[in-house]
């Protein structure tokens, strides 16, 4: 809903000869998508090799799978979380980058 907002307002800014300005937080947001999904995977290899090498548990795939489905929902609240933040850190990073560079081109 913010990115459509924004693109109404970079339509808008368009028309008056500004430059778009939403590809760049579509490729941000893309970025922290594609990082947190790597993060997750870390975890969960972290978590199968504590399990399987340092404690020794020795289990068939369906109990690999099943222990990896109850760290992955453990942890997925907090995953949630962070990557809210991210993507909302990056859309106020935006709207403040466009609220500087509109406000410095104004009274230049």
């Amino acid at each position: 809903m913010c990115l459509r907002e924004l693109a109404i307002v970079d339509d808008t800014l368009k028309a008056l000869g500004e430059p778009k300005e939403y590809q760049r937080l579509r490729n941000w947001i893309i970025r922290i998508i594609i990082g947190w999904i790597a993060y997750i995977f870390y975890q969960l290899a972290y978590y199968n090799y504590l399990v399987f090498f340092v404690f020794n548990f020795d289990i068939n795939f369906t109990g690999f799978f099943s222990m990896s489905c109850l760290e992955f929902l453990d942890n997925y609240p907090s995953n949630i979380i962070i990557l809210s933040a991210l993507i909302s850190a990056a859309i106020i990073g935006l709207v403040l980058y466009l609220c500087i560079h509109y406000f410095v081109s104004y009274f230049y």
